[in-house]
């Protein structure tokens, strides 16, 4: 977990802003996606199918909002 947030701190120095933002209706989608076949619908697979980045995806699968 420390690692990963030196890692984040690193890349993005002033905090998460996402270029782009995605729709509820679409991030209910993406956890749909993901819930129904999470070998199929990895984190870089729905990325590249929702054009956004992995580290938004993830970011996405991990909140509860």
């Amino acid at each position: 977990w420390f690692k990963h947030k030196q890692v984040m701190k690193a890349e993005f120095p002033t905090g998460w802003a996402p270029p782009k933002r995605i729709s509820r209706e679409a991030i209910d989608l993406l956890r749909l996606l993901q819930r129904s076949d999470p070998t199929v619908y990895t984190t870089p697979v729905l990325a590249e199918r929702f054009k956004i980045s992995p580290e938004s995806v993830r970011r996405i699968l991990k909140s509860q909002f």
